[in-house]
């Protein structure tokens, strides 16, 4: 068997339910719904509804954002393009640092800039 079928293996088997007695009132049966903790994907975001299913999805958005500006902090120079120099309109060959990344070639990133008040 292969790898993919393992993994389909594994996440298609789950445990067997709770036979519910059959005097059960329907107080105790919705008890032990309660204490069931066999939830699936779709049975939590049935309990958080749409908001709190885009509420987490929006967490997990920005985390993984600021993941990102930790690893990537910098951005490419929009105005020299990165190359951390301007060549002359008319003279191509005469060049000068770039004013605005000061001849570094790259910008620290919005989100670095207002998250963690960074040059």
């Amino acid at each position: 068997m292969n790898m993919a079928h393992h993994i389909a293996v594994v996440l298609g088997t789950t445990a067997a339910p709770n036979p519910q007695p059959e005097n059960a009132t329907a107080a105790g049966q919705a008890t032990g719904q309660a204490a069931d903790t066999n939830s699936t994907m779709a049975d939590i975001a049935a309990t958080l509804g749409p908001t709190g299913t885009m509420l987490v999805l929006a967490m997990a958005a920005f985390a993984f954002y600021v993941v990102s500006l930790s690893l990537h902090p910098n951005a490419k120079c929009h105005r020299c393009k990165g190359a951390g120099r301007h060549r002359g309109a008319l003279f191509s060959y005469a060049q000068r640092p770039c004013t605005s990344c000061k001849g570094r070639g790259v910008h620290p990133r919005i989100g670095r800039r207002i998250l963690f008040k960074q040059p």
